[in-house]
């Protein structure tokens, strides 16, 4: 087993840049999103092609109802 540790230099380690930010526009429908608790969670929770989290967890869970 070696014990003999040395620390090396990460590369990119000085550099403190912050993170990239990256967005979407707002949904088209927005009176979809009234009720939801999806967006209080913190994410983006909709597409640009107009489908939302909401909307695809009522869809799995028809699909599993119907098992």
């Amino acid at each position: 087993m070696k014990h003999d540790v040395t620390p090396e230099e990460k590369t990119g380690a000085g550099e403190t840049d912050p993170p990239a930010k990256y967005s979407l526009p707002l949904p088209k429908d927005l009176d979809r999103c009234i009720g939801c608790p999806y967006p209080g969670v913190g994410f983006i929770c909709w597409s640009p092609d107009g489908s939302c989290m909401r909307t695809d967890v009522e869809r799995f869970s028809r699909r599993s109802k119907g098992r």
